[in-house]
């Protein structure tokens, strides 16, 4: 079967956290911890990009594996992006000795991408790009972090930038998810990760 043409200017999915009382979660998402202490993502009222409420993962002291799945989005086009508002300050060393401890990334779990395990978003086999506000560092793959030697949102972005990805033609006709994921080293905590304004469309 094929997939009919999506009309320009479509949104396929959008989410601003705005519809709940923090710090509860709206239907359909998922949250889980692999590893780490017992700090879910939840919303939250205190910096949000768009108010009352953003999403939020803290930058724990300790080892850590915290995930955030999106409901199902069934992409109907080759040409959608995927964007949101992006906040992340997480541990790392500046320049000139610069290293990247702890940070997040966003993977994609598509029916026709490696067998349906989540995948990152950038990995060749995935297909999608990032317009802006990309990765910044590849974490450091000496100290633990379950995303070691990955390369991830880490340390201070300043507030909030756009971040935008070009899904491309592998996810089109795939029901898929989207997984915000934060990895921690063993010491030093740090502010965390903030994520609103979510929108999937055919521009």
């Amino acid at each position: 079967p094929t997939v009919s043409p999506t009309p320009c200017g479509v949104t396929l999915f959008s989410q601003n956290f705005d519809s709940v009382t923090a710090p509860a979660l709206p239907v359909g998402w998922v949250r889980s911890n692999s590893s780490g202490d017992a700090t879910f993502w939840v919303t939250s009222t205190t910096a949000p990009d768009t108010p009352p409420n953003d999403v939020f993962i803290p930058d724990q002291n300790g080892v850590s594996d915290k995930r955030l799945d999106t409901p199902v989005v069934t992409i109907t086009s080759a040409s959608a992006q995927l964007s949101f508002r992006n906040n992340f300050n997480t541990e790392h060393d500046p320049p000139p000795a610069e290293a990247f401890w702890d940070g997040g990334v966003l993977e994609v779990a598509a029916p026709n991408v490696n067998g349906g395990a989540f995948t990152d978003i950038i990995n060749p086999a995935v297909g999608a790009s990032f317009v802006s506000g990309g990765y910044t560092g590849a974490i450091n793959a000496t100290a633990g972090n379950p995303l070691a030697g990955r390369m991830a949102w880490s340390g201070d972005s300043g507030g909030y930038i756009n971040t935008a990805v070009n899904l491309g033609p592998t996810l089109n006709g795939q029901a898929i998810r989207l997984r915000f994921r934060m990895g921690t080293d063993p010491t030093v905590s740090a502010p965390g990760w903030r994520v609103d304004t979510i929108t999937i469309a055919v521009p």
